[in-house]
């Protein structure tokens, strides 16, 4: 995928996904870092750095940013230690084309998708504890991760009131 075509994918991601501007910014600025690297696997960053870009005066408010990157599955992150900053991978899953030249399921496919399926285990549960397993494997789900924070929220309050 190409610099531009990646523009245009998350572009296009983001008619049917909220991220806020803060975290947008964040995107590009790291896609920018990964052009100016010669598009290698990991980017290798620190937070000021990253917080002068964006020009950010507080680590919390990067760090929100930056967390709503890797929740919606933009970015892998590893976090650095003292002297060793974090890195960050781009996550191009949620652009890509299926085989079959199709976009992949929006979020309303992938909401009743996942409902559908949390639904049918939750009513095999035999006692409490495994509700609680069941949605935490939601809250890990992949397609779980792509909804939005609203859909998230029903959809795990939905299941709760199972």
């Amino acid at each position: 995928m190409s610099y531009i075509d990646l523009i245009k994918a998350f572009e296009r991601w983001l008619e049917t996904n909220y991220l806020p501007i803060s975290s947008q910014l964040l995107w590009y600025k790291l896609i920018s870092l990964f052009n100016r690297c010669g598009w290698s696997e990991w980017v290798i960053v620190d937070n000021q750095r990253l917080m002068a870009l964006l020009d950010m005066k507080r680590e919390a408010t990067f760090i929100s940013c930056r967390d709503k990157l890797i929740k919606a599955g933009l970015f892998e992150y590893r976090k650095g230690k003292k002297g060793n900053p974090n890195q960050y991978k781009i996550c191009t899953a949620n652009f890509e084309m299926k085989d079959n030249g199709k976009k992949p399921k929006n979020n309303t496919e992938n909401y009743e998708a996942l409902y559908k399926k949390y639904e049918e285990q939750i009513k095999k549960i035999k006692y409490w504890g495994e509700k609680i397993h069941i949605l935490n494997k939601l809250q890990k789900d992949e397609k779980y991760l792509s909804l939005n924070e609203d859909e998230q929220k029903r959809i795990f309050e939905q299941l709760v009131s199972l």
